[in-house]
C-alpha cells in the first residue's frame, strides 16, 4: 500500500499529475478542493468560515485515505497540504498502516508560466471558484518548504517528463 501525496502551491500542476498518475496505476485520487466544493454545494458555507472548512477538507481527506487503508488500498491525495500538521498526520497514519508515503511537490519556477496558467485554467468542479493570483500569494505566505525526501516537480518541464518522473518515483 502506499499514500502518495500531491503537494505544492495552487496552479503548479497537482491536480493534472495526480489524476493522471491514479489513472495509470489504478489508484484513487482524492482532491481537497472536490471535497470542499461538496461542503459549500451543501449549504454549510453559511455556518463556515474559510479556515473551517479548509479544516474539514483535511479532515475529510484523512477519512478516505484511512478508509482506503483499512480496504488494503492505495490512496493518492490532491491537496497543497498547508500545514505541517497535516503533513505529520498523514506521515503518522501511513505509518500506521505500514503504507509507503511517497510526496511530490509541484512547482512552476517561472512566476510568469504560473501566473498564466492559473489564470486561463478551468477545472469545473462545481460549486467551487477558479482561484487568482492573490490567493497563490496568500497561501505562499504560510506554505512550509518540505523538510523530509519528496520528489519536486517543476512544470516548466514538459508534462511527459514529469509524469515519467512521478511514476517512478510513485512505483519505488
Amino acid at each position: 500500500m502506499k499514500m502518495i501525496l500531491f503537494s505544492g502551491l495552487p496552479g503548479t500542476g497537482k491536480s493534472t499529475l495526480a489524476e493522471i498518475i491514479g489513472r495509470q496505476l489504478c489508484i484513487p485520487v482524492f482532491a481537497k478542493d472536490w471535497l470542499e466544493a461538496s461542503l459549500l454545494r451543501s449549504g454549510l458555507k453559511s455556518k463556515m468560515d474559510d479556515k473551517l472548512l479548509g479544516f474539514a477538507g483535511y479532515e475529510l481527506l484523512t477519512v478516505l485515505a484511512e478508509r482506503q487503508f483499512m480496504l488494503g488500498q492505495s490512496v493518492i491525495l490532491d491537496s497543497v497540504a498547508s500545514t505541517q500538521t497535516i503533513r505529520d498526520t498523514w506521515r503518522q497514519l501511513a505509518n500506521q498502516y505500514q503504507a509507503e508515503w511517497r510526496v511530490m511537490e509541484c512547482i512552476c519556477s517561472d512566476v510568469n508560466l504560473h501566473r498564466a496558467r492559473l489564470n486561463t485554467r478551468h477545472r469545473n468542479i462545481p460549486g467551487w471558484h477558479e482561484l487568482e493570483w492573490a490567493d497563490v500569494e496568500k497561501v505562499k505566505g504560510y506554505y512550509p518548504p518540505w523538510d523530509e525526501q519528496h520528489l519536486v516537480l517543476d512544470m516548466v518541464n514538459p508534462l511527459q517528463e514529469n509524469l515519467s518522473k512521478a511514476r517512478s518515483y510513485s512505483e519505488i
